[in-house]
């Protein structure tokens, strides 16, 4: 028997009726479905597209126009209010927010809240804190994608980190301002905010032949030893370019894994951060080859001074791995390392500079456990090193087969 309602396998939410030839689109907003009937595809898509339950039939078919976006945000507001402190417009306490708690935190931070809330923030402003809420982002979002969409702007798939700059604005005003005030950032918003979904990561890590194939795989000597630092490290690729040579005790066989490069928008150093992503210094032991690269980058430094110094302490910067005295950019690092991971016939799988850092952990944990793994790279969160940056033994799998099989036979 023909089915009367057919998917439509390119049209997500819609589906056609075979007896009338109208298309019928569904959608679900805060767990209640909602559907309409269309002679067009397009008002179908049109419908899915633009549709909350707290606009109007007639602003659904329409479109939210940007110049109407505002008064739409206005009629949503009017459902409830959140929190009780009646003093403030977004815009305001983001001022507050700038001028009180942006000195606590670090430049870069203040740099990227400042970018994404340049993009995000505007349409927000003139509201009331106590107007801020779930149903109001749930309109908010749907008119931040649709905008994005039709830029078009290609590096745009979500907004997670727009969101994430709200939600830890909001939480700074709920804690200084209004403990009524309830987060209106949610879960569903962040999956409005998927534009186009990033394909799966490669979870593969490098195998010792592979580390040993790609540092084969360098023309030159300084990219190699640079690699060979940042993988026996297990570090991040800004320590390795942040490396000082105050910091390595030869005598003790030691390094002090306390500075971090920061990179600016083009890639190139901006500053000396002087502490670790984690906020915790570390130590790295010194095995013969790193001390062999570390004796060779010594006599080989340049007699040219860094143009940059300490912000702590006002003394110039004295790198490891240095370009006439000059640190490295991350467009560098990444050219030489795709460079050789395409000569070995590795860029397929592997890409970029991470990669090593994940290698690292990964053979350690498959000879010594999960304990030598998270210690070799100072994790702090046995978790992390467990689910993203290493895999189970594999002789794990053979010898839990094979004791199960001793076991199944005896009995």
């Amino acid at each position: 028997m023909k089915k009367r309602f057919v998917t439509l396998k390119n049209y997500k939410g819609i589906r056609k009726d075979t007896v009338t030839g109208k298309y019928v689109a569904r959608k679900t907003v805060n767990r209640k479905e909602y559907s309409e009937t269309f002679e067009k595809i397009s008002d179908a898509v049109n419908w899915r597209r633009n549709f909350h339950p707290l606009l109007t039939r007639t602003e659904i078919s329409k479109g939210i126009s940007l110049n109407d976006y505002q008064r739409d945000l206005k009629s949503v507001v009017q459902v409830r209010q959140n929190g009780v402190d009646q003093r403030f417009t977004f815009g305001q306490v983001w001022e507050l927010y700038k001028r009180q708690y942006f000195p606590l935190l670090e430049p870069q931070t203040v740099d990227d809240r400042l970018k994404y809330a340049k993009n995000f923030f505007p349409d927000l402003m003139p509201l009331k804190m106590t107007e801020i809420t779930s149903e109001l982002l749930d309109v908010f979002m749907e008119k931040q994608v649709a905008k994005a969409i039709e830029t078009g702007h290609r590096k745009r798939k979500n907004f997670d980190n727009d969101l994430k700059t709200l939600k830890a604005f909001l939480n700074w005003y709920r804690e200084n301002y209004d403990s009524m005030f309830v987060m209106p950032v949610l879960k569903r918003h962040k999956t409005m905010g998927i534009i186009r979904r990033e394909p799966k990561r490669n979870s593969t890590k490098m195998t010792l032949e592979q580390v040993k194939l790609f540092f084969a795989s360098f023309d030159d000597d300084f990219w190699r030893d640079f690699a060979e630092i940042h993988f026996y490290m297990a570090g991040r690729s800004q320590e390795i370019a942040g490396l000082q040579w105050e910091n390595i005790n030869f005598q003790k066989g030691l390094i002090r894994v306390c500075d971090v490069v920061i990179w600016g928008e083009h890639k190139r150093f901006v500053r000396l951060k002087e502490i670790p992503k984690n906020g915790d210094e570390r130590i790295v032991f010194i095995n013969k080859r790193m001390k062999e690269i570390l004796l060779k980058r010594k006599e080989n430094c340049s007699e040219t001074l860094s143009e940059f110094v300490r912000e702590s302490t006002g003394e110039r910067l004295n790198f490891v791995f240095e370009n006439d005295g000059q640190p490295v950019s991350y467009r560098m690092i990444q050219y030489q390392y795709n460079k050789a991971l395409k000569k070995a016939g590795l860029y397929s799988k592997f890409k970029s500079t991470h990669i090593l850092r994940k290698a690292m952990a990964n053979i350690v944990r498959q000879e010594m456990g999960l304990d030598a793994a998270q210690a070799a790279g100072g994790w702090k969160s046995r978790e992390v090193v467990e689910k993203t940056y290493t895999d189970a033994p594999n002789s794990l799998n053979k010898e839990a087969v094979e004791l199960v099989e001793r076991m199944v036979v005896e009995k």
